[in-house]
């Protein structure tokens, strides 16, 4: 399908969703909603200019051009947020701006006028990017999307991650808020809220694997930083996965961790992974688990990863077949790279496997401690092919479960925790008249059911009722 006829379709279902001028009236829901003790009873909710006029059990007069819907027997809950997104990285091609995603323009064109749809599709009305490179105004111009928020990402030196995976020109373009020269932690992070940034990402990185001896900020660096963040009223989130790199965010009082932890490589004797996640809960520290990033790169892996499904409800045809491609198959072969010859590559994958068991245990062991956690993809995280938007926020819904995160547990971690983490009560986070009118109709009640997540059938976005079939790729 062309991109003028993917825009035609968008439009045309947009002006098919437009609020109504008398607005929404939801009548005979059942509200699940993290400031509720239970769901409540059968509710009827009036929707105005994008925002929640009115709940009440009972009957609501609205106009009548206002547009009704009869939600007996379903759940009205808030739309998800998903507080570690990349608009900007097309999954098996990588970042856009650079190689292979400049090789194919029709693709990545394809795949970003679907990529807001399909996070639609499951449910997701909120997204945090922690680092949107240049893609962002991209993301927000499209006809319908979910509302982005992002922070402005400050790299280390150019030996250091994330600069050393980029060729210098590409690091120049991409990478805006760079501390060097005249540039400094504090007018670093004055552009970035003067830019709209709701936070601040910096990089505890110090190797891949093996790797190891990459340069990190000092102690003193990351004070400045997170002194004149917190001037800002901006939160700092860091990328870490190791227990050292989670010790050092964890001395300098840094705000969140963006991914979970999963790396436990300790020089000898028991790595001190309780008395780490202890230090966290102690201090208040936000937790992003992101285990789909090493399950991900296990199922890159795995044969027969392209034959899901799932896929085909939110990945491009077109690009869905060059995946399948010698030319698509590029990060696999990477990955088996590093791997000793003729090792089966189902064997690789397990090895990544570990990976999400670490992660899935640091994040039961938070989960145990009562500490609330963040629905959190890291979508695509790196450029496999299965992590696809929306998908691998439900696959996380699915892995938290897993991990044995309760069921009310999900639903905070997607809705009222980022809302608190990044300053956005007031406007998201539960179903309570004023807020923002972001909301999904299920089938079934996610306070006794994970899948429930995936049995939307209406999706309301600034009032807007979309039904979520028309959001599949077409």
């Amino acid at each position: 399908m062309s991109y003028i006829n993917i825009l035609l379709i968008l439009t045309l279902g947009l002006a098919a969703c437009t609020p109504p001028p008398d607005g929404l009236l939801i009548e005979n829901v059942t509200i699940v909603s993290a400031h509720l003790d239970a769901p409540s009873t059968p509710q009827n909710v009036l929707i105005r200019d994008g925002v929640i006029a009115e709940i009440s059990v009972e009957p609501i007069t609205a106009g009548r051009r206002a547009h009704r819907i009869d939600a007996s027997g379903r759940f009205l809950t808030p739309g998800l947020m998903d507080s570690h997104h990349h608009v900007a990285f097309v999954p098996g091609m990588g970042a856009m701006g650079v190689t292979p995603a400049t090789d194919y323009p029709a693709l990545v064109e394809a795949y970003m006028a679907q990529q807001p749809l399909s996070l639609l599709y499951f449910g997701v009305t909120q997204i945090l990017d922690p680092a949107p490179l240049l893609a962002w105004t991209e993301f927000e111009a499209a006809p319908l999307a979910p509302d982005l928020m992002r922070c402005g990402e400050i790299p280390n030196a150019a030996e250091g991650y994330p600069l050393n995976q980029r060729e210098d020109g590409d690091a120049l373009v991409l990478y805006p808020y760079r501390i060097e020269g005249d540039a400094t932690p504090e007018t670093v992070v004055a552009r970035i809220a003067a830019d709209g940034g709701i936070c601040v990402k910096i990089y505890l990185e110090d190797g891949f694997g093996a790797a190891t001896g990459w340069p990190l900020f000092d102690a003193a660096l990351l004070a400045r930083i997170r002194d004149a963040a917190h001037a800002h009223g901006l939160p700092v989130i860091v990328h870490a996965n190791a227990i050292d790199m989670y010790q050092i965010a964890l001395d300098a009082r840094l705000d969140i961790l963006g991914h979970g932890l999963w790396n436990w490589q300790w020089p000898e004797g028991e790595p001190p992974v309780a008395a780490t996640l202890d230090r966290l809960v102690e201090q208040g520290t936000g937790y992003m688990p992101t285990h789909g990033v090493m399950a991900g790169l296990g199922d890159q892996l795995r044969a027969g990863a392209l034959d899901d499904p799932r896929l085909a409800d939110v990945v491009p045809a077109a690009l869905l077949d060059w995946y399948r491609t010698g030319e698509g198959q590029w990060f696999a072969d990477e990955l088996a790279a590093d791997f000793p010859p003729g090792m089966p590559r189902e064997e690789m994958a397990d090895i990544f496997g570990y990976g999400v068991g670490r992660a899935q245990r640091a994040t039961a062991y938070l989960h145990g401690q009562g500490h609330p956690l963040l629905l959190t993809s890291d979508c695509p995280g790196s450029p496999t092919f299965v992590n696809q938007p929306g998908l691998c926020t439900w696959r996380e819904i699915l892995s938290l479960a897993e991990a044995g995160v309760s069921l009310q547990a999900i639903l905070e971690a997607g809705t009222i925790n980022p809302a608190r983490q990044f300053g956005l009560e007031a406007e998201y986070g539960t179903v309570e008249a004023g807020k923002i009118a972001n909301l999904l109709i299920l089938s079934a009640n996610p306070l006794e059911d994970v899948t429930a997540w995936d049995r939307i059938e209406t999706i309301v976005l600034h009032g807007e009722a979309i039904s979520r079939e028309t959001l599949a790729v077409q």
